[in-house]
């Protein structure tokens, strides 16, 4: 039996821990777990607490470690040239950066197929040395209006054509 199959036929705790998990992971996070949700019929307000809350646990601890990780990053090749790249950007706008940083990010994270999370969020606001509170906000802000607009599209669109297929 496929691990699919496995997961559409399980129980709903199960389906629940599953949704949780996936929207911990990077690059699928709330975006994707919730249209996992829709396909797996779950209501869409459950799915919307669980990957909310998933998605946006690990910020925190990726904040806290990210300093010591970016050292680790800054001695390899290709992308030590890019945090030097972002670095050198960071100097250079520091005003702008700092006015507007956390508004830019709560807006990028929110748009739902940018692939740009919370993993990444969290590693930007590392290499531009932001305030720790005020991007976990932004971040947190972010998830919660991304997760909104892919509950809306996600939940729309399965019932658009549920309905289109009972004609």
């Amino acid at each position: 039996m496929s691990l699919e199959a496995t997961v559409a036929g399980s129980s709903n705790l199960v389906q629940d821990i599953v949704v949780f998990f996936s929207s911990m992971l990077p690059f699928i996070e709330n975006k994707g777990s919730i249209l996992l949700a829709a396909a797996l019929n779950m209501k869409w307000y459950i799915s919307y607490a669980e990957t909310t809350i998933g998605s946006f646990l690990p910020v925190p601890f990726l904040i806290m470690v990210g300093k010591r990780g970016l050292q680790r990053l800054r001695s390899n090749r290709i992308v030590g040239k890019f945090i030097v790249k972002v670095d050198n950007f960071a100097e250079k706008h520091a005003d702008f950066l700092h006015k507007h940083a956390y508004l830019a990010m709560t807006v990028i994270i929110s748009i739902p197929f940018t692939g740009i999370g919370c993993w990444a969020g969290a590693l930007l606001s590392n290499i531009l040395s932001l305030d720790r509170k005020r991007a976990c906000g932004a971040i947190f802000a972010g998830v919660i209006v991304s997760g909104l607009i892919t509950c809306a599209g996600a939940y729309g669109l399965s019932m658009g054509i549920r309905h289109l297929l009972r004609f």
